[in-house]
């Protein structure tokens, strides 16, 4: 049977928030943190459906919408979602990287000058991957 695509709705309930720094200092995480390459993504989802943890999502841009800082918005642009991981669940189990079939995420370390922030993963539409 050949493989059928279902379209999917964007989340748009999560909720943003910054990571306690308490919390992190506490928990014994990883120092790698799970990144995506956005000019590889092609938007099929497969790491958000296999995450056993549900801490990966594909988000409408609008959630940076009325941001305080004016370059989340510049980053975005006009991507089609925005993609989040939440660190306070991710467990680095690697299995979205393994399942993701163009290679597109990938584990690193942040780099020192991030102060412990990361650039968002904005995806534009025209990546998406046609359904067959």
């Amino acid at each position: 049977m050949p493989f059928t695509k279902t379209e999917v709705d964007i989340h748009t309930d999560y909720v943003v928030e910054a990571v306690d720094p308490g919390w992190l200092a506490k928990g014994v995480k990883s120092p790698k943190h799970l990144m995506l390459d956005p000019d590889n993504c092609i938007l099929c989802r497969a790491c958000e459906d296999v995450c056993p943890w549900n801490c990966i999502y594909m988000m409408a841009t609008d959630i940076v919408e009325g941001a305080s800082d004016d370059a989340v918005g510049a980053e975005v642009g006009n991507a089609y979602a925005v993609f989040v991981v939440d660190d306070n669940a991710c467990t680095r189990c690697s299995v979205c990287v393994d399942r993701c079939p163009t290679d597109t995420l990938y584990y690193a370390r942040l780099p020192e000058a991030s102060a412990g922030a990361r650039t968002m993963g904005a995806v534009p539409e025209s990546q998406r991957a046609e359904a067959e």
